[in-house]
């Protein structure tokens, strides 16, 4: 925000200076045509990156408008990531919860069953062991010939039970393979789904970083534009042409500090005067305006900047 209203500051003073300015050029305008030169500045590589030419004040106050603008959509954009990433943990841990409040209940039966089972082992216990004390009982008072009897039906019953407890644990086993089977299934089931949901929230959150990281280039080429229209203002302020350098160019380099002072200007091709001049305004200026982004920075930090007069 503060770099946004020196930027605003700057272009209100430059509307000042202008209006003096062409309330001298109208003045002068019987004796010489005015002059108006053309700044073309691109980064020092193999092709140039930014080629602009001086703006007014108007096309820069649209400028600051607009970075206003893409500031507070960038600024509402993250506050939308940000909800929905909060909405899908807040769920993610409900379903997390729900889930082990059912594994709790689960564990809770099956205590329960258990519990159940040991009271009616209990019981039987308790009610074989009376039956067998009075069969004990009527056999010590009953005849030799009861006792035979007795005998018989003891044999019969044992055979009986045993042959109802291996049903019961036949059936007890497949109950119990066919439960461990289920639940196989609904785990296996489980985890695939929570592998789904884990796939698409990592889609979700590489296809928000990869749009920030897009809005975050966005943004620092139309830094880099904005300074080198300021760039190009500054100069334009302290460059003075004749009809000499008519047709003619030169393209010089110049290196800037973090702060924007003119570490460094020389000519790199083209005429000879149009550089001398164009290199004269350079170190008039002294210190050109320059980005705190240290990305903007980097791409500004050595520019080659082409200049080329021309005359109405």
């Amino acid at each position: 925000m503060s770099s946004e209203t020196n930027v605003v500051k700057a272009a209100l003073s430059s509307v000042t200076l202008h209006v003096v300015i062409v309330g001298g050029l109208v003045a002068g305008a019987i004796i010489t045509p005015p002059k108006k030169p053309t700044l073309e500045i691109t980064l020092a590589s193999d092709k140039p990156i930014v080629q602009a030419a001086i703006v007014n004040n108007a096309d820069v106050q649209k400028q600051v408008d607009r970075l206003k603008k893409e500031k507070a959509d960038a600024k509402k954009a993250e506050q939308l990531r940000q909800k929905k990433l909060k909405d899908e943990q807040k769920r993610i841990k409900e379903l997390e919860r729900q889930r082990k409040k059912k594994q709790a209940e689960k564990r809770a039966a099956d205590r329960a069953a258990k519990k159940a089972r040991d009271e009616a082992a209990k019981q039987k216990k308790a009610s074989d062991d009376a039956i067998k004390k009075a069969k004990a009982k009527q056999k010590a008072e009953a005849a030799k010939a009861k006792r035979i009897k007795d005998e018989r039906i003891r044999q019969e019953k044992v055979a009986a039970d045993a042959k109802a407890k291996r049903i019961a644990a036949e059936k007890a086993a497949k109950a119990k393979a066919e439960r461990i089977r289920k639940e196989k299934l609904a785990k296996e089931k489980a985890a695939r789904e929570q592998q789904a949901r884990e796939d698409a929230l990592a889609k979700e959150l590489e296809a928000e970083q990869a749009a920030l990281t897009k809005a975050r280039q966005a943004k620092v080429m139309s830094e880099i534009q904005k300074y080198t229209s300021l760039i190009s203002a500054t100069i334009k302020r302290h460059w003075v042409t004749d009809q000499s350098m008519k047709g003619k160019e030169c393209i010089i380099n110049i290196r800037l500090a973090s702060s924007g002072f003119v570490t460094q200007v020389k000519r790199v091709s083209g005429d000879s005067i149009v550089c001398q001049s164009a290199i004269a305004a350079v170190r008039k200026a002294d210190t050109l305006p320059v980005s705190k982004d240290p990305q903007v920075y980097a791409k500004l930090k050595e520019i080659n900047l082409t200049v080329q007069p021309e005359f109405d």
